[in-house]
């Protein structure tokens, strides 16, 4: 069905806008904040310049994260009186590292329609041209402080996944320590300025990270850790193993004891054990 043969219903709708390209705007986005009353935005002046190549004029509403927790009541009250919202974040699908998730919150607990809109995203464009696994885990912005990431990526480095960040391409070479404290043996992927002129994609080892940082790089940054390493095993010296027990322990006890603790046959462990003890 075309998208203009459909009735609107009233609810929030979450438009995602172009991360970088201003053509990556579906029809169906385009069409929906047509027909909205009002469109809450990030900032305005970027709302503006955006809703000026696509040629439409509507009624914008600054909403951020200093004036979320007022603007929400009066917001409420316009969705309960029918009315059509649209949702947009400066870039990318909203709520994901910008404001609107408490908002979303207030209209599911008072039965109010929240209606996502399929888009641009600059979670899921880098995962799909890194070539690590989907299974991915959404870290966002690194904290401020030195201890809190340390403690945020030590908290992240058990996770079987790929980790996801969002950065300013400037603070790479400051994060680059942590990165390789913790995940110096992992690869990454840093994909810088999506879907623009001068975007860039760079697929390595984080220990080799020192050498991308001295491009003075601009823009922002999607970085991703592939954390799906496998556990290295333990190499484990059986003889060693065998030794330790003789004179504590019968040759066939050590065999049963060995057998269960390293998943060995308990034969061939019997047989060193005899071996030994001779």
């Amino acid at each position: 069905m075309n998208i203009k043969q459909q009735t609107l219903k009233s609810a929030l709708y979450l438009i995602p806008t172009p991360i970088g390209n201003l053509e990556d705007i579906s029809t169906r986005s385009i069409y929906i904040l047509e027909q909205s009353d009002y469109i809450l935005c990030e900032d305005t002046r970027v709302t503006l310049k955006f809703l000026n190549h696509l040629k439409l004029k509507k009624k914008l509403i600054a909403f951020h994260q200093f004036n979320e927790n007022e603007k929400i009541k009066s917001i409420l009250q316009d969705l309960k009186q029918n009315k059509i919202l649209s949702l947009v974040s400066d870039a990318g699908t909203p709520a994901l590292s910008d404001p609107g998730r408490l908002l979303i919150s207030k209209c599911h607990e008072q039965n109010i329609g929240v209606i996502p809109i399929p888009g641009a995203s600059a979670i899921t464009c880098a995962i799909s041209a890194s070539g690590f696994s989907d299974q991915f885990f959404f870290c966002g912005f690194l904290p401020k402080k030195d201890k809190e990431i340390n403690n945020m990526l030590e908290s992240y480095k058990s996770l079987k996944a790929s980790l996801v960040f969002f950065m300013p391409a400037r603070d790479l070479e400051k994060n680059l320590i942590y990165f390789n404290n913790f995940f110096s043996q992992n690869n990454f992927f840093l994909a810088r300025e999506m879907t623009k002129i001068h975007e860039t994609y760079i697929r390595d080892k984080v220990s080799n990270l020192k050498n991308y940082t001295k491009d003075n790089l601009k823009g922002e940054i999607t970085f991703i850790i592939d954390n799906n390493l496998a556990s290295p095993k333990k190499i484990v010296d059986i003889d060693e193993e065998i030794k330790m027990l003789i004179g504590k322990m019968s040759s066939k006890d050590i065999a049963e004891y060995l057998s269960k603790k390293l998943a060995i046959n308990k034969k061939s462990i019997y047989q060193k054990a005899i071996k030994i003890n001779e």
